[in-house]
């Protein structure tokens, strides 16, 4: 007859479990309802993720204790801070992938190309603000929009390994992990954001507008450029610049007035998605775009005609972000 061995306690893994999603599920609900009462507007990620849970975050995210207590009571939701219903322009400071280097020895990761764009400034200073580690060793910077202020997202326009979130974008929240690594506020850091430098908001904001109907450059250097924005950022931005250029490609090849606008409006819907992800620079897609529409011959008896279906196809992308292995 064989015997239990009784001298060390049977483990109860459900029990351990549930206790372990509770105290996970307590934290985030914490965090979550520190950021609305600071003036920040959240919503749930996906357990464990950066993907939003909800469809239409943006105009979802909210500030309501009792909307937050019933979201983050019902599963250790990760969180997003919706930068534009905040007010906020997050720096997000990433370190290079495996592979990937700036050119220059002195510039090593966001971080420290942020301090040479300081250096190279006059009289530009880091403004210490609210600032969060990633699980990949990176810094997320949150600043307060200056009042009346028009920021957007950039990807890579300021430059190595430094994006921007804006209207249309967000960062993750203190207290959400991703592969069991958590995000946590740096040590020292203040826990309410400062303004954005006024030197930093003209560096956002000076980046390229997309061209107006009329003014096309010339189909091979535009061609040209995209084929080299597949080639640079991480594995996964240049697989949003390859979406880009094929969105591009396509639309630039329709000669026949049927459908032009319909793909016109896809593509800037796919090409919002990618913004959203942050992989591409919203003012770059726009450019493209704007210029394979005048190639495929939209805009010249109505020259707004881009911008307009250009502008509602962007929106509605911006929405729904996208990421590699995601549904288009």
């Amino acid at each position: 007859m064989r015997v239990r061995d009784v001298s060390a306690p049977v483990p109860h893994r459900r029990e351990n479990n549930t206790a372990a999603t509770r105290a996970i599920r307590s934290k985030l609900l914490g965090s979550a309802l520190r950021y609305a009462e600071l003036g920040m507007y959240v919503h749930p990620l996906l357990v464990g993720a950066k993907e939003p849970r909800w469809v239409n975050w943006e105009e979802r995210a909210t500030r309501d204790p009792e909307l937050i207590e019933r979201t983050w009571g019902r599963a250790p939701f990760n969180i997003g801070v919706a930068c534009g219903p905040s007010g906020l322009v997050a720096l997000d400071l990433d370190v290079p992938h495996e592979g990937e280097v700036s050119g220059s020895p002195k510039i090593v990761d966001g971080m420290t190309m942020l301090d040479s764009l300081a250096a190279r400034t006059p009289d530009a200073q880091i403004t210490p603000t609210l600032t969060v580690r990633t699980p990949s060793g990176g810094r997320h910077l949150v600043y307060r929009a200056p009042a009346g202020a028009t920021v957007r997202n950039t990807a890579r326009t300021l430059g190595f390994c430094l994006d921007t979130r804006a209207a249309g974008g967000y960062v993750v929240g203190i207290g959400s992990e991703v592969d069991g690594a958590p995000y946590v506020l740096e040590d020292g850091s203040p826990t309410d954001p400062a303004v954005l430098p006024e030197w930093l908001l003209t560096l956002i904001t000076a980046a390229p507008t997309p061209p107006k109907a009329g003014g096309a450059p010339r189909r091979a250097d535009v061609v040209a450029r995209l084929r080299e924005m597949t080639r640079q950022g991480t594995r996964e931005q240049r697989w949003a610049a390859g979406i880009l250029r094929s969105e591009c490609d396509e639309l630039a090849a329709m000669k026949q007035a049927g459908g032009r606008n319909n793909r016109l409006n896809l593509a800037a819907y796919r090409a919002g998605q990618l913004v959203a992800a942050g992989l591409l620079d919203q003012a770059v897609a726009e450019e493209h775009l704007t210029e394979a529409a005048q190639a495929a011959g939209l805009g010249v008896d109505t020259p707004r005609e881009i911008d307009k279906t250009l502008r509602s196809g962007m929106s509605a992308g911006l929405s729904r972000p996208r990421r590699m292995g995601g549904a288009a």
